[in-house]
């Protein structure tokens, strides 16, 4: 049924005739009014015009009786906003328009005394931002400096770019002290896998036109993970005339990349495709410095569709697959103890994704969405006497429907929605410790006594949710952004829970510094990967327990947070916000012993604050200069005792008392700069990172910690050949990660379990051709 639908709306898209004017699918929007300066009167007529960062037209508009005017179906990114009124000097404004943000503008213009001599500067307005104003913005230009490698993966591609991201404990990415770091949406939907690479085919960076890393001050509309969301907003045909690129990267450490785009546009239809292929020697953290059997390889395909087929429609049709095939890498001892004893794991995802938009008028905009996924990890069974034999298979399927209207009134801009999911996880699994036993009898360290386990179930639940948010004016120099999001989850456990969600900015007498401050009421389901089994009770099984726990519960959470932005001239900027977490039921990863096999446990209390710090720069053409740091100082604790899931530590579910959370680290800073030669093309970007360390054992007196490390990559790449034109490029690139070949231990949770190692220097090469 699903697979005739697409294919009848497919069929739609390409018989779709006609000339209508060629714009931007998406959900972004500009409201404002245009003002006399003098006595706030409303001046009708004035004429609008917007340009994107590029120079490029993006829309026209001009101001009904009341001043005010409205452009709708724009892409996220930076933006020129000009208006002109005779009699009146002409006012500019510069903005940053993030996925899924209505902007509301004020432009206050002054009489011009001598239109023939003297250029007045008008004093136009962009209200405070209540749109997760601790947001940051990624966009294209910055994935494509990163190395080759590191854009294998969603989840490291973009550990950098916000503060307060950390290489933690089991590989993964932590934010704000939470295990579920990622909330991953694209073109508005949100799906529930983990996007790491571990448990899904994830996404590649690759097709990202612009990601917002969302990290506090949450509107209604986001939901179920709040550790960051990572709104994302695809590449479209619309943005490109007949262009594409093919790149090539090789490496040390066998690693092997090919990606390739096109895309164009004719008319009211558009079209991008994408690609890619890569392979790697050291695809995951290795628990030793020297990396064995951990090759890793998988690829990536996208198609996107967009159409206007008149001024009131706009259409999207996204398809996905995503795939990847790894080892699970082995110590030295092992190697040489126990040969046979080599895992490996498969990840398929396929996913689809239709969208239609609606202008109701200049005030009312639609936005709908159905979306589907399947997706698979399967963790294949060691062999041999010594090591235990883990064997899983994970399935889901996901179909979902969401809408939401837009509505703008006066001082309110109102947005109500509803997001329906169903979600049928299907879980097999098998585990027979007996030969991890033989094997730490062996080498000497203590071990888990955990009785033959074969489990297997498929479950059909979801989540009904229903958000109300509205946007208010209250004044020049103040707005609030109010909203409410209830949540019905019924999947294993079934809860209903209302969130409401309160953000504020203002700017104090100067037009240019802004404070905001935020409330957040977070209901957060427990994590899809091995749900069904994490709260089946197999804590029965463990010898040292030998008693089933209740099944994992949702985590409720509240987030206060309070900052300050201040602009600088050439478009620079300066964030400092502190943040304060507290909830219960607290997810925590448990990784059984001597295999991949992750489940959950849930602790009764969790408390993090911090402080975070970003400098950001844009690009200064007269220099070509560009740059970023961030820093982040936080604390980040659990509670116990553990309140339902599976754990193999018997210990947490007697004891009580508060400590050092796994992901917790005291200092966190990365940082880069970007030199461009704007006649050349050339470029050069120094990235730098540095992280204090991670508990690695706690107990009621002491924490001892991973050693700090501080590592720092560099990139350069130029033309080497153009076009007249400069349309037909071949770029070569050159990077050099780990520069210090500073090979330190990434995070390691407890004596019991095998520690993370960060990669050596690595050098790789790469050259791209643009057609």
């Amino acid at each position: 049924m699903v697979r005739k639908i697409f294919s009848r709306i497919t069929v739609a898209f390409v018989v779709l005739v006609g000339a209508a004017p060629v714009q931007a699918q998406d959900e972004v929007a500009i409201r404002g009014q245009v003002v006399a300066e003098a006595d706030r009167s409303a001046l009708s007529g004035a004429q609008i015009a917007l340009r994107d960062d590029n120079g490029q037209q993006a829309a026209l508009a001009a101001t009904d009786e009341s001043g005010a005017f409205s452009i709708q179906h724009l892409r996220p990114g930076v933006y020129t906003l000009t208006v002109e009124h005779d009699g009146f000097a002409p006012g500019r404004l510069q903005f940053v328009l993030k996925p899924r943000e209505i902007k509301v503008v004020t432009l206050a213009l002054t009489i011009r005394p001598i239109p023939q001599r003297v250029e007045v500067s008008a004093s136009p307005v962009s209200l405070p931002s209540t749109y997760s104003p601790s947001s940051t913005i990624v966009r294209s230009a910055q994935f494509d400096e990163m190395p080759a490698g590191q854009r294998t993966n969603l989840p490291d591609a973009i550990v950098a770019a916000a503060p307060g991201m950390i290489r933690g404990h089991d590989d993964f990415v932590h934010v704000r002290g939470q295990e579920l770091a990622l909330n991953t949406m694209i073109n508005g939907v949100s799906f529930w896998e983990n996007p790491h690479a571990v448990f899904s085919g994830g996404v590649t960076p690759d097709v990202i036109d612009v990601a917002n890393v969302m990290t506090g001050g949450f509107p209604a509309e986001y939901g179920n993970r709040f550790g960051g969301v990572l709104d994302i907003v695809t590449k479209s045909g619309f943005g490109q005339n007949r262009q594409g690129s093919v790149t090539v990267s090789t490496g040390e450490a066998n690693r092997r990349n090919v990606a390739g785009e096109s895309g164009d546009h004719r008319d009211k239809l558009a079209y991008y495709l994408a690609g890619s292929f890569f392979q790697s020697g050291r695809f995951l953290s290795p628990p030793d410095p020297q990396a064995i059997h951990d090759h890793g390889h998988g690829g990536h395909g996208f198609f996107q569709l967009d159409a206007r087929p008149n001024n009131t429609d706009a259409l999207r049709l996204v398809l996905m697959l995503d795939g990847t095939s790894f080892d699970i890498p082995v110590t030295p001892l092992e190697e040489i103890l126990r040969p046979a004893a080599q895992t490996r794991e498969r990840t398929r995802q396929q996913t689809a994704i239709l969208g239609w938009s609606r202008t109701f008028s200049r005030d009312a905009l639609l936005h709908t969405s159905f979306y589907q996924r399947s997706s698979r990890a399967r963790l294949l069974p060691a062999s041999g006497a010594l090591a235990a034999v883990a064997d899983t298979d994970r399935r889901l399927s996901t179909l979902g429907v969401k809408s939401d209207l837009a509505r703008f009134a006066g001082r309110h801009t109102v947005k109500i929605g509803i997001d329906v999911v169903r979600l049928r996880p299907e879980e097999i699994l098998f585990y027979d410790d007996a030969g991890a036993r033989r094997f730490n009898a062996v080498i000497q360290v203590p071990h888990v006594d955990i009785d033959p386990i074969a489990f297997e179930h498929q479950q059909s639940g979801g989540q009904v949710s229903a958000y109300l948010q509205d946007s208010l004016n209250l004044g020049d120099a103040l707005t609030a952004d109010l909203g409410v999001r209830v949540d019905r989850y019924s999947l294993v456990v079934a809860r209903t829970h209302a969130s409401p969600r309160v953000n504020l900015a203002y700017r104090p007498g100067s037009r240019a510094t802004t404070v905001h401050a935020s409330y957040d009421h977070l209901f957060v389901p427990p994590p899809m990967e091995g749900i069904l089994s994490s709260s089946a009770g197999l804590t029965e099984s463990v010898e040292e327990i030998g008693r089933p726990l209740p099944s994992l519960h949702p985590t409720v959470e509240n987030q206060f947070e309070v900052g300050v932005i201040q602009p600088f001239s050439a478009g620079a900027q300066l964030g400092v916000t502190g943040y304060y977490r507290r909830g219960r039921d607290a997810v925590h990863t448990i990784i059984w012993p001597d295999a991949r096999i992750y489940s959950y446990a849930s602790f009764a209390r969790s408390l993090a604050y911090g402080l975070e710090t970003r400098l950001a720069a844009p690009l200064i053409k007269e220099v070509g200069l560009s740059g970023y740091v961030n820093y982040a100082l936080g604390r980040v604790y659990l509670s116990g005792p553990v309140t339902g899931g599976f754990i193999t530590e018997v210990h947490h579910l007697e004891e009580n008392h508060r400590f050092l959370a796994p992901m917790d680290q005291t200092h966190t800073l990365t940082g880069g700069i970007t030199y461009r030669h704007a006649k050349t093309g050339a470029w050069a970007n120094v990235a730098l990172e540095y992280g204090s360390g991670t508990p690695t054992e706690v107990d009621e007196d002491t924490a001892a910690r991973v050693p700090g490390h501080f590592t720092a990559n560099v990139s350069a790449g130029a033309d080497v050949w153009h076009d007249r034109d400069g349309k037909r490029r071949i770029g070569l690139r050159l990077t050099i990660e780990n520069v210090t070949n500073n090979l330190y231990k990434v995070a390691q949770e407890s004596v019991f379990a095998a520690g993370q190692y960060s990669i050596p220097r690595l050098i790789s090469a790469g050259v791209t051709v643009r057609f």
